[in-house]
Formats: structure tokens, sequence, C-alpha cells
């Protein structure tokens, strides 16, 4: 039993002990690298490993390792579900908001806002980091299906596949249809565009309703090439450079209204590839790991690993990426109204 001489050291000693405590925990809050050294990073992807997120998402993560003060280890978890909104409301609703959770997610997530498909999530509150590519989608078919060129998609039922939800490659077919005279057959639910892929390899659609150019060229250059692949359209808002003679969904639209609404849609390229932590990080945590990424796009090594790998850098700023966001956000509302009214059918609880 201790006496009144032992408790009173003993008292003392955990006094002291906690004042010298009070510095590293100040220094934790105030020096990056005391914070995020020992920790784990995780990139949660909202799509299953093999497409374009998880490629860009596990090609950056070692290199975030690196450039973070402290290098913390940084691994990417897939996230899989609801169009990618599994993730996002991940983010919103268990994720850490200390800068430990980050996420590689839709880039129609302002599209969805702006739409009131996710009320849950709105991305106008998201800690915007940075894009390490932007992320054209194209609409692509096996040509011995006899699916060439928008044309044939107007003059026959075209199986397409789709992940769901608001992903583009169910969105766009389904716009497609409605705004520009397209008869596509929306084949829904698969994990993932590169599942969706492989289903229509192994011909039971015709075409992937919407998958990123990076992607394709990545896995199918010598097909592209040789003829055996076509591109039927492109998201985006101007032709991208790789593939001048596709068309942007946005020319297909059949009146001044039609083209408008696809274009709202196509907006989201511009986001693309994007690293997104949750809503009310610290802004001192989101500035060093802003940097980082910066930083860790420059790096030679992983300059060159994504030539290696066919997966194009077009970094952005965060600022960028909010802009692009409130853009979207603030569209007219005729716009707006007219969008909402044309994806209304296809409007379904995730």
């Amino acid at each position: 039993m201790l006496n009144k001489f032992s408790c009173g050291r003993l008292v003392r000693a955990l006094a002291a002990t906690a004042v010298l405590a009070l510095p590293a925990a100040a220094q934790a809050q105030t020096d990056p690298a005391a914070f995020f050294k020992g920790k784990t990073v995780h990139i949660l992807v909202g799509y299953e490993s093999g497409g374009g997120y998880d490629l860009y998402a596990r090609l950056v993560a070692p290199f975030l390792s690196k450039h973070i003060p402290g290098q913390p280890t940084v691994v990417v978890q897939n996230m899989a579900g609801a169009g990618g909104l599994r993730a996002a409301r991940n983010l919103v609703t268990t994720a850490p908001k200390d800068g430990t959770t980050l996420g590689m997610l839709a880039q129609t997530l302002p599209f969805d806002t702006l739409l009131g498909y996710t009320p849950d999530i709105d991305a106008g509150k998201f800690t915007w980091i940075g894009r390490l590519a932007m992320n054209v989608e194209v609409g692509v078919a096996f040509t011995k299906t006899g699916i060439r060129t928008i044309d044939d998609a107007r003059k026959r039922e075209v199986p397409s596949a789709g992940t769901g939800g608001t992903a583009s490659s169910t969105v766009v077919p389904f716009l497609l249809n409605r705004l520009a005279g397209t008869r596509f057959k929306l084949i829904a639910g698969y994990k993932s565009a590169n599942e969706a892929l492989l289903t229509m390899e192994r011909g039971e659609v015709d075409m992937v309703g919407a998958i990123g150019i990076a992607t394709i060229m990545a896995r199918h250059a010598d097909r592209l090439k040789d003829g055996t692949i076509a591109l039927i359209y492109q998201s985006a808002l101007t032709r991208h450079p790789s593939i001048p003679t596709v068309p942007t969904i946005g020319e297909l639209g059949t009146g001044n209204d039609e083209k408008k609404v696809l274009d709202l849609f196509a907006s989201g390229s511009a986001i693309g590839r994007a690293l997104i932590a949750p809503p009310d990080v610290p802004a001192e945590r989101a500035a060093v790991l802003r940097r980082a990424l910066a930083a860790a796009l420059a790096d030679p090594e992983l300059v060159a690993m994504s030539k290696k790998g066919s997966l194009p850098l077009e970094p952005g700023p965060a600022e960028e990426l909010e802009k692009i966001a409130r853009e979207v956000l603030s569209a007219p509302k005729a716009v707006a109204n007219k969008t909402r009214e044309v994806l209304e059918s296809l409007k379904t609880p995730r």
C-alpha cells in the first residue's frame, strides 16, 4: 500500500510525464512528418481492381508514400459498389477526417450532386487534393458486331454493358438514347468497366457504354490499330488529340438543349482520376497532401512508369477541380431541369 510520500512522488511523476507529452502532441499537430510517421494512408477506389481508377491509384501510391512527410505507408483499398458511390459514402460517413483516408472516386460526383442523385453526398463539400489524369471515356465495340459508328447504333438495338448507378458506362448510353437517337439496350450491374469489357470480349454484349481511353490504350492498343475495336464516341467537351476523328457526345445531340445536357455530363472528364479527401480535413493537412501529390506526379520514376504502362499523366491542382465542381453545381436551372427530367427513369436508390 502506498504511503503519503509514495503517492506524492507518483503524482509528481505523472504530472511531469504529462508535461513532456504536451509538446509531442502539439508537434504532431503542426509538424506533418510527426503526424504521418508510422501511419497508414488508405486510398479508397470506388471500383474493383484492374480498371482505370484502380490502375492510377496503384501507380501513385508508393510515390505518395515517398513524398508525404514522415513517409507513411500508402495502401490502395478497392471498395466497389453502387457505381462508385459506396466508397464516396465511406469518405463522408466513416473515414477519419485527418488526411489518412483519400478516395479515387467517380468523376461524375458533381453531376450526381446537381441532379439530387446522391442526397447524402455533396461534391461541393469534399476536400479536393489534385488530379493525376483527365479521363476521357469512350464507347467501345468490336467491329465484328457491325457497330463501327454512332449511326450503326441508331439503326438497330445494341446490347451495351455498364456498371450501374450513375456511372458513365450506364448514363452515357441512356442519355444518347434520349438525346441522340441511339438504340442502346442497357445491361447494367457489372462490378467494373473492365468486367464489362470482358463480357464484350466473350460476345455477351456488343458494346461497353463508357470506359477510360487510357484503359483501352493500355490494354488494347493492337486491337485499336488493326481495327478489331472501334471507338464510337467520347465523353469529353472537346475531342481528345489522340482520337480526333471520334465525336464527343455533345456533338451527337439532336438539338441545342440536347447538346447542352450531354456536355454537362461530359464535363466530368476534366475531373478524371483525382484524389479526394473527406469534408472538413484541416486546411494545413490538405495542403501537405496537395504538395505531396504534386511532387509525386513530377517524380521522374513515376513519370517513366506512367509512360511504360501507357497511363498518361495530366496533373491538375485542387483549385481547378474545385472550379469544375462549382461550375457543374451552378449549371443553369433550365439545363439542370432538362437533365433531371431525362434521367428520371434511370434514377434508383443506391
